[in-house]
């Protein structure tokens, strides 16, 4: 990478300390309440950085088990052969791919999640 430091994760970790302990604490509830969404957001995008990687090749795999055929081992083709029924959703293989998918995508979008914590233990 051409960047040194700091990294877009650590760029975006300290906007949301800097939200979280010095602007939230001092603004009337609607307005925290609206920064709390900032800083959730900003939390998303750095799980999202320090997580890609790894979650879309696990993803890939996933999906090339699925498929067995690389060019079709994507979101859009596995959405494509839903809607046309090639995939049927009584499939036991393509419900636990459907699963583990999903369970890789909270953990970015929101690892808190109660029912993620349950898929995950």
């Amino acid at each position: 990478m051409i960047f040194d430091r700091p990294t877009i994760v650590e760029l975006v970790e300290v906007v949301s300390e800097f939200l979280e302990k010095e602007i939230k604490i001092n603004l009337p509830d609607h307005l925290a309440f609206k920064t709390q969404i900032a800083i959730n957001v900003l939390n998303i995008v750095k799980r999202e950085q320090q997580n890609e990687e790894i979650l879309s090749k696990e993803s890939k795999e996933i999906l090339l088990n699925l498929f067995k055929d690389p060019n079709k081992a994507n979101i859009r083709e596995l959405a494509k052969q839903i809607e046309t029924g090639e995939l049927k959703l009584d499939d036991k293989e393509l419900q636990e791919a459907l699963i583990e998918i999903t369970k890789k995508k909270i953990s970015v979008d929101n690892p808190k999640y109660s029912t993620y914590k349950k898929l995950i233990e």
